[in-house]
């Protein structure tokens, strides 16, 4: 009975296993801090920018990060609204850790 209660366990704890080609592996973590970092250097004028989404790809990470459009939120939280967002998808490569890409997303 302790082998089912350890292979539940085991099961229930979700491992996300880094991609790369070649020796060097870049994991989640730094490809989120990677991209994060590209999408402020990208677009200074975003605020709030959030992480939405991280999925491997074969040749690295795929980022997805959304932002505030607006500069002035004040009139959508006054109206009790939310405030609309744009998002971006960064590819960050696994070999070298840098971003390969901005796209439109959604």
């Amino acid at each position: 009975m302790s082998d089912t209660k350890v292979r539940k366990k085991a099961s229930a704890t979700t491992q996300v296993t880094p991609v790369s080609k070649g020796s060097a592996i870049i994991d989640m973590k730094a490809a989120v801090q990677t991209a994060m970092a590209f999408a402020k250097e990208m677009l200074p004028a975003a605020r709030d920018i959030r992480l939405e989404e991280v999925e491997p790809t074969s040749g690295g990470w795929s980022v997805v990060i959304s932002y505030a459009k607006s500069q002035s939120p004040t009139f959508a939280v006054l109206r009790g609204e939310e405030e609309s967002r744009d998002y971006k998808k960064i590819a960050i490569e696994s070999e070298s850790g840098q971003a390969k890409s901005l796209k439109v997303w959604k």
